[in-house]
């Protein structure tokens, strides 16, 4: 009996002893890309691996982030299944970058009914009911900057009434679509003798698949075409490399969206005029971090009135394609210095 006691006395006093210290939370972020295939999604996992390692130094949370997506950008059913399996097994939250702005709403509804919340980034989904946070760039103004970019640059070669091409991206991808918008009511306004020469072809969603669609059309239409949008990394590189193969690279002003050093390489060669370039390393630190909050309880929407937080787009051209502020955009060495404070606030204006 008395060492039912002891044991009784030790239960009582123990929590005591230990102090008031709360065990140190711990949450497990997945993050869910498109694809694994373009640099873009490696710098939001450097992003969201940063904020992580922000908010461990200053004795926040523990946060590991898990970094798991499709292999091909075009395969919406894969990216569902990881979702379904990440909730199931234990994510704390989920950070989604959506394939498709419909067929992806069904996963999320479910993740929520499940109560592990989704940040939702780089493209949005239909129905904006079931994500808790909304982190992407302003595509559509990114659009407008393209097309702003492409007119002024073409006007200054004395082509008052441009041939143009928009060479799209994908079907349903409501971040291309954005741009693509944008770019189409940027030139209807800035100069409406443009001619289209064809607005309905697709890239796909690698460098190859738009090298085999843009090879035909340039074949039909480079004697006369003067600039080409392309609305993304794949996209833009794959219609470069088919321009310089047909002896058309800086005659035919290509204008991109998004970087790597092999298309920042292109802009400072001159076979690409520019390209709008987004910070997705600070659009994964922003996700992670939205998350930690929300998981913590706080109001991260301002009563929901502002479920959107942008992250900047830029555009780059010969000029400032060496720039420091361009480097810390996609450099791993270059993110890796930029500033939490600028990270959490955004650049200085």
């Amino acid at each position: 009996m008395a060492r039912v006691h002891l044991y009784l006395l030790l239960a009582a006093v123990l929590p005591i002893a230990s102090g008031c210290a709360r065990p140190a939370e711990e949450y497990t972020i997945v993050v869910i890309p498109k694809g694994l295939s373009h640099e873009h999604w490696q710098s939001v996992r450097r992003g969201a691996e940063r904020c992580a390692a922000d908010l461990e130094a200053e004795d926040g949370p523990r946060v590991r982030v898990i970094f798991d997506g499709p292999l091909r950008e075009r395969d919406a059913l894969e990216q569902i299944r990881i979702v379904d399996r990440r909730v199931a097994t234990g994510a704390s939250a989920v950070v989604l970058a959506p394939q498709h702005s419909a067929t992806m709403t069904a996963c999320v509804k479910r993740a929520a009914d499940a109560g592990v919340p989704v940040v939702i980034i780089d493209s949005g989904l239909d129905d904006p009911n079931h994500f808790v946070k909304y982190v992407a760039t302003d595509n559509y103004n990114g659009g407008r900057l393209a097309g702003r970019h492409l007119i002024r640059e073409l006007q200054r070669r004395g082509k008052d009434k441009p041939k143009l091409i928009l060479f799209r991206y994908a079907v349903g991808s409501q971040a291309t679509e954005d741009r693509e918008r944008g770019f189409e009511d940027e030139v209807k306004e800035r100069c409406p003798g443009a001619e289209w020469l064809s607005t309905d072809k697709y890239a796909g969603a690698t460098r190859d698949s738009a090298m085999r669609e843009a090879g035909p059309l340039i074949l039909q239409f480079g004697s006369q075409v003067d600039g080409i949008f392309a609305p993304n990394e794949s996209s833009a590189s794959g219609t470069a490399d088919v321009l310089r193969a047909q002896g058309l690279n800086q005659k035919v002003a290509l204008m991109a969206f998004d970087g790597s050093k092999p298309l920042l390489q292109s802009i400072q060669q001159g076979d690409v005029i520019g390209s709008i370039l987004q910070d997705p390393y600070r659009m994964g630190y922003l996700s992670a971090w939205y998350c930690v909050r929300h998981l913590r309880g706080e109001d991260i929407n301002n009563g929901r009135r502002e479920m959107s937080e942008g992250t900047g787009e830029y555009l780059i051209m010969g000029e400032n394609v060496t720039s420091a502020f361009t480097l810390g955009l996609y450099d791993p060495e270059a993110q890796a210095r930029r500033t939490t404070e600028e990270l959490r606030k955004g650049p200085k204006k």
